[in-house]
């Protein structure tokens, strides 16, 4: 049963979510941008680990 709970980080970077994949967030949903329909808007669960990773990567 899902929770109806759990809120989503969107992502609309494709580097940012690829980032994030790659240090084992799982992608919860990928959609096609509303603006722009040749780009994707990615959903990621909004957790601790991926705010963390977030802001890593701003870092970078």
């Amino acid at each position: 049963m899902k929770n109806v709970n759990e809120k989503d980080f969107v992502v609309f970077k494709q580097a940012l979510a690829g980032f994030l994949m790659m240090n084992s967030c799982r992608l919860k949903k990928i959609t096609p941008s509303k603006k722009d329909p040749s780009k994707f808007v990615y959903f990621f669960n909004d957790n601790e680990t991926v705010r963390s990773l977030v802001d890593q990567y701003s870092n970078q």
